[in-house]
């Protein structure tokens, strides 16, 4: 008994069996397939259902700000877009930026108050509607691929038993929570660019008001300087002032040659000496005075020759200030009046590609799928419990006379 149990045909032998016996059951094994079948069959047609909406958005476009002071010092007046993730605080790509605004706690809430999601979604109503931020977190899904376009899809469901009217009700209601999810996009856009733009309208008034007063500071201390060196246009005073020390300087050598031919011909005390004397003095002091100031107290905006360099330097100072001054009014006078553009504006922030409709096909559950799993599954599982019964009877069966055997010895 002990060789015949060990010898090799003995495994095969228990296969061979164990598969007689399947076949032998198969109408029990089509039973319960067709069994488990049917009622999986059931339990997906009333099971509920879910659909998927999808909305497509641009990606924004990112302009480069070159409104700053150094390009309009150096005369550039074109007034750049506004960058919209400076503006808001984030850096990265626009497209980004925007997919993080669309998963933030802000337009979950708004969209949950606005479409009573904490209901559809089952939370109670004693607890919070904050609530369902998480279920509807898991129920979207928000995608940038590597062109900045952005995709945003929702998946709801009906309940249990769902009639036609409920699951055409839920594919709208579906597209317009993913629609919804553009126009809050767009309505935090507006909401801080419009923050934005009035904080730096604020603090550019502000500034523009301090510079024009250090404006008419600077215009106060040009003019006591100019009034007090007697310099208005220095360059063309300078020009006319050389020409016309060349004119005194010629006639007063003139009038000295004139002077020394007069006296081999008259007496020092003759009137004709006199008269050039006294004219020749009056040419001197006016050449004294162009050239280091004399001792003419007149009105005249004449600059001797000697301070040119100190009046020039000086005044090219007071110049720069001005200069300088009038360029950041410029500057903030552009930047203000753009804030003020932004702060009135009123146009979209999102460009949509495709807007969400609602959905054709379901998105769960795939009734076929299902079907083939439940019959490859129940079959599988029929077979294995046939072959587990048929082994363990013939392991009961050969266990029995050997325990007989035993006690009768």
């Amino acid at each position: 008994m002990e060789e015949q149990r060990n010898t090799p045909g003995t495994d095969f032998e228990t296969y061979r069996l164990l598969f007689q016996s399947v076949w032998r059951q198969r109408r029990s094994v089509a039973a319960i397939v067709g069994i488990v079948t049917v009622v999986m069959l059931v339990y997906v047609l009333i099971m509920p259902q879910t659909f998927t909406s999808t909305v497509s958005l641009l990606p924004p476009q990112q302009e480069k700000s070159a409104f700053s002071l150094g390009s309009l010092l150096q005369g550039s007046s074109a007034l750049p877009m506004l960058d919209l993730g400076s503006s808001l605080g984030f850096g990265g790509r626009p497209s980004d930026i925007f997919a993080e605004i669309l998963k933030s706690q802000s337009v979950a809430e708004s969209l949950i108050v606005q479409h009573k999601l904490d209901a559809f979604f089952g939370i109670p109503e004693d607890l919070s509607y904050r609530h369902a931020v998480k279920p509807l977190h898991e129920a979207t899904q928000i995608e940038v691929n590597k062109n900045g376009l952005i995709r945003v899809s929702v998946t709801l469901g009906t309940g249990f038993f769902p009639s036609s009217e409920d699951i055409d009700s839920v594919k709208a209601f579906t597209a317009r929570v993913t629609n919804d999810y553009v126009v809050w996009l767009d309505r935090i856009n507006r909401d801080k660019l419009i923050s934005s733009a009035r904080n730096s309208r604020r603090f550019v008034e502000e500034e523009l008001r301090r510079t024009e007063a250090e404006l008419d500071s600077a215009y106060e201390r040009l003019v006591r300087f100019q009034r007090a060196n007697k310099s208005v246009f220095l360059e063309k005073q300078m020009e006319a002032a050389l020409t016309g020390a060349a004119e005194i300087r010629q006639k007063l050598m003139e009038a000295r040659t004139e002077l020394g031919m007069k006296k081999q011909d008259f007496a020092e005390n003759s009137r004709v000496i006199t008269q050039l004397e006294a004219e020749i003095e009056q040419l001197s002091r006016q050449y004294s005075r162009l050239t280091t100031g004399g001792e003419s107290a007149d009105a005249e905006f004449v600059v001797p020759f000697m301070r040119v360099p100190e009046v020039a330097r000086e005044m090219a100072g007071h110049l720069r200030d001005v200069k300088t001054l009038e360029q950041v009014i410029l500057y903030l006078s552009q930047q203000y009046y753009q804030d003020r553009v932004q702060e009135a504006r009123d146009t979209p922030t999102v460009q949509v590609l495709d807007a969400a409709v609602p959905a054709i096909q379901r998105t769960s559950p795939k009734r076929a799928v299902w079907m083939l799993m439940t019959v490859f599954f129940s079959a599988v599982i029929a077979v294995l419990t046939v072959m587990l019964r048929t082994w363990l009877s013939a392991r009961s069966a050969r266990g029995v006379p050997e325990s007989d055997s035993s006690e009768n010895g």
